[in-house]
Formats: structure tokens, C-alpha cells, sequence
């Protein structure tokens, strides 16, 4: 018979951010024979489809919002857990059977569970990105932020009083909980698909620099490196984020959304992917570029310096004027060949084959 595992996640509306842990975890675990099943509140019919033909049943909450915006969609969601309970009172008026190992990955539904999966505090990236934000957006949370802090930290003590074990995504993640008085067991990194993220080419174009646009991105870099001279490819949704000085920079291109494989071959091909951040508690950029045979120019602190080898991997800049200026001495000199290839075997560490296994440890422990 086979083994039931339960895995809660957010609003199940891309496999990205999140919601790629828990549907990576729960596909490989089916590989493994596990009968794994998923929670959400909400879920996009195509990723729904997708898992239930690898197995994976999926049962939906329910929950409406007007939102268009992913980020603010799970923001909504949170709200509504912080202040009524709404997402945990809904699943158990549904008296859905919460069947096996219960695994929480969500910060929008609190419930007990084997192990609570803390992948970081809103408030904290909120308090750390708010400077960054449109002014409507920035102004509203200046006057809400200590109304928003307690409910976080209200959360996070009942999602961890409920959790048997709590686990964090990053070790920079596990001191930040650990500074909100949540005890972390461990940690244990978000998984990546390393058969789709993988080098397309031996032999790359090398004539630009790749980046992401996002809500934690450091736009001050990436335009101190475009007047550098620096050549750069940026994918991302987020371009409402940029300043129009940067996107109209002539040694910018900007793709937008593009498909897993386009982004494939877009890092297989770069020199060196720039990936300067705000806040960032791990970071799959990184770590898909390595994946794909590129090294990476970011900062030394916070996830990214826990996934990047520094001179081995990439390079690691303690500030925003060394980033740059790292990135200037790359471009123009290049970097031994070998680094490609110590890219791809780093990568491997994160790959779902081999972090499942962990997982699978955890679940086969007994209580005691």
C-alpha cells in the first residue's frame, strides 16, 4: 500500500516563487510511490490538470479574489488568514481528509502538520524592498506596517505551534525566524528541475549578461552596469518595477515572460548571469543559471551566498560598487573554462532527484 502524503501549498497559480517546492516535491515523490496529494486555496486549471496526469490529486479551497496580480493575489490570501482565519476555517468546513504526512508549505493556511515549511516572513522582504515600491504602495504600508508585523508574527508562532518541526528555506531564512522566536530544525534548500534546467550549447555566444526583473531586483546596479558598457538580456514580469531611464538603455533588451526554454537557452548562452537584489532568502536565479552552466555576479549575503561558491561558482560583492565592478572585470576578461562545468555539478546539489531524498528522510522519521 502505498505511503499518503498531504502537501499544502499557496495559491497554486504558476509553478514558481512558492509553489515550485511543494509541486516538485509532490511529482518526485510520486516517482517514488508516495500517493501525494495537494491543498490549495485557489489553482490555474492547466498546472491542475498537468498534476492530476502525473497522479497528483488536487483539491481546491475555493476563494475568490479581483485581483489580476499573483503577488498581491497571495497577499489578499494572506490578509484574510492573519485577520479571520478565513483559508483554515474554509478547509475544515470542506472536512477534506488531511490523509498521511501532512506537509505545509503555505503561509496562507494554518493547520497542523508534520512539518510547517518556512519560506520567509512577508513583512521582513516588505520592510527591506518598501523604499522600492510605487508610491501608492509604499505609502499605504508605512501606515499599516505595525498592524502587518504583528500579524506575521501571530502567524508565524500558530503555523509553528502547530508544525511538529519547523524547517526553513535558506539559513539565512532559519535566523530570521529564530529572531522571531520560531525554532528551526533544519534547513532544507527549494528544489530545482535540473533535466529542464541544463546547458544547451558547449559552445556559448557569450556577448551579454542575463538578469531578472523583478520586485526584489537592485535596478541602481543594473543601470551602473549598462553605463559600464555591459551588454544585458533581462526576462521577467515585473517591468512596471523598472525605471524608464534603465528600460530604455540601448544596451538593454528586455524579453519579458518567456517559456522555461527560452530562459534555458538564454542563460546556457550569456557570459555571466547579474543578479543584484534587494532581499533575497534564496534565490532560483542563481541557481538555474548555474544549472545551465553559467556563474553568476551577485551579492555575498543572504541566500545567494549560500547557493554561490565565490571565484569557483561566480563572484560575490559585499556592496553595490564592487557588484559592478566585478561584473565590468568579467566582461572585459573573461574566465576559465573549467568554471562552466563547476556551475553545473554546484547545480546538481539542488536538483528535486537529490532534495527529495531528504524529504523522504523526514517523512519516514518517527515521532520521538
Amino acid at each position: 500500500m502505498k505511503e499518503k502524503v498531504t502537501i499544502i501549498c499557496d495559491p497554486l497559480l504558476s509553478e514558481y516563487g512558492p509553489t515550485r517546492p511543494p509541486v516538485l516535491i509532490a511529482k518526485e515523490l510520486r516517482k517514488h510511490n508516495y500517493d501525494a496529494s495537494l491543498i490549495s486555496i485557489l489553482a490555474n486549471e492547466k498546472i491542475k490538470k498537468n498534476l492530476e496526469s502525473d497522479g497528483i490529486s488536487v483539491n481546491v479551497i475555493g476563494g475568490r479574489t479581483p485581483l489580476k496580480s499573483e503577488s498581491l493575489t497571495w497577499f489578499y490570501f494572506w490578509l484574510l488568514e492573519g485577520f479571520f482565519s478565513v483559508n483554515s476555517k474554509k478547509l475544515k468546513r470542506l472536512r477534506l481528509t488531511l490523509d498521511g504526512t501532512v506537509l505545509n508549505f503555505s503561509n496562507t493556511i494554518i493547520l497542523p502538520c508534520k512539518i510547517w515549511y518556512a519560506q520567509g516572513p512577508p513583512t521582513v522582504l516588505l520592510d527591506r524592498t518598501k523604499d522600492y515600491l510605487a508610491l501608492h504602495y509604499k505609502t499605504v504600508y508605512l501606515f499599516s506596517s505595525p498592524i502587518l508585523r504583528k500579524i506575521d508574527k501571530k502567524m508565524t508562532n500558530k503555523f509553528s505551534e502547530l508544525a511538529e518541526k519547523v524547517f526553513a528555506n535558506s539559513k539565512y531564512l532559519a535566523r530570521i525566524y529564530e529572531q522571531m522566536g520560531t525554532k528551526v530544525e533544519t534547513v532544507i534548500y527549494p528544489p530545482i528541475d535540473c533535466q529542464t534546467f541544463k546547458p544547451t550549447t558547449t559552445a556559448p555566444k557569450g556577448n551579454y549578461a542575463v538578469t531578472y526583473f523583478g520586485k526584489e531586483t537592485n535596478f541602481k546596479v543594473i543601470q551602473k552596469a549598462l553605463d559600464k558598457r555591459i551588454k544585458i538580456k533581462a526576462f521577467g514580469g515585473k517591468i512596471a518595477t523598472a525605471p524608464k531611464e534603465t528600460l530604455t538603455h540601448p544596451l538593454l533588451e528586455f524579453l519579458g515572460r518567456i517559456s522555461d526554454q527560452q530562459l534555458v537557452n538564454l542563460y546556457s548562452n550569456a557570459t555571466f548571469t547579474l543578479f543584484p537584489y534587494i532581499d533575497e532568502p534564496f534565490g532560483y536565479i542563481p541557481v538555474e543559471s548555474m544549472a545551465c552552466g553559467t556563474p553568476v555576479v551577485t551579492f555575498g549575503n543572504q541566500g545567494p551566498g549560500e547557493t554561490v561558491i565565490d571565484g569557483i561558482t561566480g563572484w560575490l560583492a559585499d556592496n553595490e560598487n564592487e557588484i559592478v565592478d566585478i561584473a565590468l572585470k568579467i566582461w572585459k576578461g573573461g574566465y576559465s573554462k573549467g568554471i562552466r562545468g563547476e556551475c553545473r555539478k554546484r547545480a546538481l546539489m539542488f536538483d528535486i532527484k537529490s532534495i527529495v531524498k531528504q524529504w523522504i528522510g523526514e517523512i519516514n522519521k518517527k515521532v520521538g
